[in-house]
C-alpha cells in the first residue's frame, strides 16, 4: 500500500486511510460536533467516509456511498467535505495535522453471511407479542408511500399502531431518523431492535420516545 503526501490525488480513485488530528462537524437529520483529536479516517471511492476513534468498531461518524467528497481550505485549515443531497447531509472534517496517509485498492473476495437481517426480522414478527404487549402483526416489509418500507408494523393490546425497525448491525443516528419518518407518516409508536446502539442513537431515541431493544441474529 503506497503512502505519502500525494493521497489527495487518489481521492475518488482508491481507498484512502488517514491518521489525522481533526475536528468533525455533521449537519443533516441531526447535528453533532467532535472536538479536535487524533482519529482514523477512511475514504472510499464510492463516496463513503468513516471516522474511527481508538474504541469499538462503530465509526464516530460517517457518510454513506454516493456522497460527494472534496478537499478545500477553510480559515487556513485543510478540510474534507462529504456532502449528500437526498437527504441533505454535510460532514466536515478539519485536518489540523496528518501523521500518515496511505491508499490502496482492496478487493471484496468471497464473502458468506451466516445470520441475516431477514432472519432477525421474521423472528421478531413471529413473536411480536414478546416485543409489544398484546401485539398483533399488521405487516412485514410494510410500504409507506413516499417514505420507504418499514420492517414490521403491528398493533398493541390497546389498539395503538407500532413501527418496528430492525438492524443487523449497530444502530446509529440514521436508523433512529429512519424510524422517526415512518412513525410520523403512520402516526405510530416506534421500536428499534439492534445488537447495539451508538450513544447518539440512544439519546435521540429517548428524545423521540422510542423503545430500543438489544438483540442480535
Amino acid at each position: 500500500m503506497p503512502c505519502g503526501k500525494e493521497w489527495e490525488k487518489m481521492l475518488n480513485k482508491a481507498v484512502i486511510v488517514l491518521y489525522a488530528d481533526c475536528e468533525v462537524n455533521y449537519n443533516g437529520r441531526a447535528s453533532s460536533t467532535a472536538s479536535r483529536e487524533w482519529r482514523i479516517i477512511i475514504i472510499k471511492p464510492d463516496g463513503s467516509i468513516l471516522i474511527h476513534t481508538n474504541e469499538g468498531y462503530q465509526p464516530l461518524n460517517w457518510q454513506p456511498p454516493g456522497s460527494r467528497i472534496t478537499i478545500t481550505t477553510i480559515n487556513g485549515v485543510k478540510t474534507i467535505m462529504a456532502v449528500r443531497h437526498r437527504p441533505r447531509e454535510v460532514l466536515r472534517i478539519s485536518l489540523h495535522a496528518i501523521e500518515w496517509a496511505c491508499w490502496g485498492w482492496p478487493s471484496e473476495g468471497q464473502f458468506r453471511l451466516n445470520g441475516t437481517h431477514d432472519e432477525l426480522k421474521y423472528r421478531i414478527a413471529n413473536n411480536i407479542g414478546k416485543y409489544i404487549p398484546g401485539g398483533r402483526l399488521v405487516g412485514i416489509e410494510y410500504e409507506i408511500p413516499g417514505h420507504g418500507i418499514a420492517d414490521i408494523v403491528a398493533i398493541d393490546g390497546e389498539g395503538r399502531k407500532w413501527v418496528v425497525e430492525v438492524k443487523r448491525q449497530c444502530a446509529d443516528l440514521h436508523a433512529v431518523s429512519q424510524l422517526k419518518r415512518y412513525t410520523e407518516a403512520l402516526n405510530a409508536r416506534g421500536l428499534l431492535v439492534a445488537p447495539c446502539f451508538t450513544s447518539g442513537a440512544r439519546e435521540l431515541a429517548v428524545k423521540y420516545g422510542f423503545r430500543i431493544i438489544e438483540e442480535s441474529v
